[in-house]
């Protein structure tokens, strides 16, 4: 060792307490110099102000022999410490060094409860191992630092931190916790490709992997264990000893399969390969086997014709569009074959029945065909199966993510108008046709008129004039229209309140009418009338039988009030398939001639109700005096001389008798058409089969106040008197 001489040169660099302790440690080895030691360790001791000082001069006191002076040190140190590593560190050399273990144990124990750090509990279980000779506390501080460890490589992660921590020996000690059995060959070849990564040891995975071949049962087994020997120490020899051993045990299709897959894989060995996929075909019938075959034949094969029969296997045994389209997406993705996927999309469609499955698959064929023709023609179908308004809205986000073509994308706004059930969505469409057609403003003008005609409060009104200066800023009129319904809705706020209030107490269809009217006459909101219509339709609905009385003030109400053509059309036409009698049909014609403010619809509709109510006459040979009550309600209610004429013509070719004659004579005398009246009047009177019919005829024609040459020669027929009255 070096002499007083030589440390002495090295002495006058020192400048702290460690390095006075290090040039003590040299001073006091053989052939020491105890006395040169004590004089560089006082130097050292006054340059004392942490406790890894006091320690570094402590175990240079130990070193000279000093055990006393040390003691008195490491109590200035222990005294000095500040946090758990100062205390650690000071215990450990306690122990380690002046041999004292139980005050070394007490600081150590004390950083141990005081400290959480990974990385420092790891030192100190070292510290208690090397020091302290407690294998059990130091095996109580590894199990608190891998509490959290659940897996491999979870253990593998701590160990790599510990590693980079410059502490390989404990990471190595802490990774060595998760060697799992034996019998876990998949967790065995894990471990031992993390011994692989983090110590790069083939020493050690060797041991590891030959470890587990005795417990080796399963093909797939023996699949996995080969590739750990192939992949983590290229030992070709061995996968291939450990692959035949694994045909040994192949019994059924999934065994097959796992070793075709480690012959292709790991050594490469197609022809292998091949005839064992083979035979996991033969075997295999379930979806989810035949589809890991296929895709781990187009994985590993260069020939797919496998993948392909599985495929095609597969696709005889599935009924449902997402299964079809399932299929199709792996056959596309693992063979890449159009026309086999174009085939089975096709099927796919047959089975899709509503717009859901049909807009997911359009959505499938778009992403793996990149056929816009077909994709579009998906969703056009898919439109035409919309039952509700969140079937259409789910074809208008597939189209909004992929330019859309533009007819498909006009028809699916106006199917999903069609559909909306609030305002919220009426906007909503708007919105969206605003981005989906852009420049053609058609589709958000309906939306814009129907939430208009809809809207059934303040705030509704607000957002549609919001929506309205947002989607149509160039509509002037339609935007000031809007405003100024909303000015007065806000200044009519409390009457509209006192008219919801006094909603709340209705329970009779015609007081739910009666509020209506009152609504439009002092607030001209048509929205909140039909709302109010509504209800009242709903209610005589609930009566389970159909009233002309009670539909009538509705159908009324409708026409006149709310001016809605489409639901007075569906009213009008309830009634008609309700009207069962004459009086029925009266009734209804006469309310819709004469009651409408559309006196043109009005006429119209009643002309074409008349008319159908004709060829019902025509078709049940009905009698004269049908077909007269018929003419005449013509007559009173359109006053269309040439229908009521036609019919009058259709009773006479049925009259049997003077009445009938009569009768149809009189209308004509009060029509104006008095040589028609004078012709029906002679039939009636050629007729009579005997002097009291006869004398029936002239007491109708007196009441009709018919005097003519028919009358006279009725009267004359009666002996000569002239009349008989």
């Amino acid at each position: 060792m070096a002499t007083r001489e030589e440390l002495s040169a090295q002495a006058s660099a020192c400048n702290d307490a460690e390095s006075y302790a290090a040039l003590a440690k040299q001073a006091a080895a053989a052939p020491a110099d105890l006395d040169y030691a004590k004089e560089l360790l006082a130097k050292g001791e006054s340059n004392c102000s942490f406790p890894a000082h006091y320690v570094a001069v402590a175990e240079g006191y130990v070193a000279a022999g000093d055990n006393d002076k040390a003691a008195a040190l490491y109590d200035e140190a222990a005294n000095a410490c500040f946090d758990a590593k100062e205390k650690a560190e000071t215990g450990y050399s306690i122990a380690k060094f002046l041999g004292d273990r139980d005050k070394g144990r007490a600081l150590l124990e004390e950083a141990i409860s005081e400290t959480t750090n990974t990385t420092e509990l790891l030192s100190y279980a070292g510290y208690v191992q090397d020091a302290l000779q407690d294998n059990a506390l130091a095996n109580k501080l590894f199990s608190k630092v891998t509490a959290n460890c659940k897996s491999i490589a979870d253990y593998q992660k701590l160990a790599s931190d510990i590693k980079n921590s410059g502490n390989p020996t404990t990471a190595l000690m802490v990774f060595k916790k998760a060697a799992p059995s034996s019998s876990e060959t998949a967790d065995v070849v894990s471990f031992a490709k993390g011994l692989k990564d983090l110590f790069s040891d083939d020493k050690e995975v060797a041991a590891t992997l030959g470890d587990a071949e005795s417990n080796c049962m399963f093909p797939a087994q023996f699949v996995v264990l080969a590739g750990g020997f192939m992949n983590l120490l290229g030992d070709k020899a061995k996968a291939e000893d450990l692959l035949e051993q694994g045909k040994n045990f192949a019994m059924s299709g999934e065994e097959n399969l796992d070793l075709a897959t480690g012959y292709a894989s790991l050594l490469n060995d197609q022809a292998t390969a091949k005839d064992m996929y083979g035979v996991a075909l033969n075997e295999f019938s379930g979806k989810e086997d035949l589809l890991k075959l296929a895709s781990a034949v187009a994985a590993n094969m260069d020939d797919k014709t496998i993948a392909g029969k599985a495929y095609d296997k597969l696709a005889s045994k599935l009924s449902t569009p997402t299964d079809l389209a399932m299929l199709a997406k792996a056959v596309n993705d693992n063979l890449g074959d159009k026309d086999r996927v174009a085939s089975i999309y096709a099927a796919a469609e047959s089975k899709a029945t509503n717009a859901a499955a049909l807009v997911s698959l359009a959505g499938e064929v778009n992403a793996n065909l990149q056929d816009p023709a077909k994709t579009n023609a998906l969703y056009a179908k898919a439109v035409d199966a919309c039952k509700v308004y969140t079937d259409a809205t789910s074809i208008l986000e597939a189209l909004a993510k992929n330019p859309a073509d533009a007819a498909l994308a006009a028809t699916s706004l106006q199917k999903a108008l069609e559909l909306t059930e609030t305002n919220a969505q009426v906007l909503d469409v708007a919105q969206r046709a605003q981005k989906l057609t852009p420049g053609d403003n058609t589709v958000v003008i309906q939306a814009l008129d129907k939430a208009e005609a809809n809207v059934s409060s303040l705030d509704e009104m607000r957002k549609l004039a919001n929506a309205s200066k947002q989607l149509l800023a160039d509509d002037a009129e339609r935007n000031d229209r809007i405003s100024g319904k909303l000015a007065k809705r806000e200044a009519s706020q409390a009457r509209y309140t006192e008219f919801q209030n006094q909603e709340k107490t209705l329970t009779r269809p015609n007081q739910f009418i009666a509020l209506a009217s009152a609504v439009v006459e002092e607030l001209e909101d048509t929205s909140y009338a039909s709302q109010l219509l509504t209800t009242a339709e709903e209610k005589m609905q609930d009566a389970g039988t159909f009233s002309f009385a009670a539909y009538q003030p509705l159908i009324v109400s409708v026409g006149n009030l709310v001016k809605d053509k489409a639901w007075l059309a569906r009213l009008l036409d309830l009634a008609a398939n309700n009207s069962n009698t004459f009086a029925q049909v009266r009734n209804l014609g006469e309310t819709v001639s004469k009651q409408l403010s559309d006196t043109e619809f009005g006429k119209t509709w009643t002309q074409q109700f008349y008319a159908a109510q004709l060829e019902k006459l025509d078709a049940s040979n009905a009698s004269t005096f049908e077909y007269n009550k018929l003419a005449k309600a013509v007559k009173e209610h359109l006053d269309d001389d040439a229908q009521a004429q036609t019919i009058l013509d259709k009773g006479e070719a049925k009259a049997e008798n003077h009445f009938h004659f009569a009768y149809m004579a009189e209308l004509a005398q009060k029509w104006g058409n008095s040589s028609k009246a004078e012709s029906l009047y002679a039939k009636a009177t050629a007729a009579c089969q005997d002097a009291s019919q006869q004398r029936e005829l002239a007491d109708l024609m007196r009441k009709a106040g018919v005097v003519s040459t028919v009358a006279q020669a009725a009267m004359q027929s009666q002996g000569g008197k002239g009349t008989y009255w």
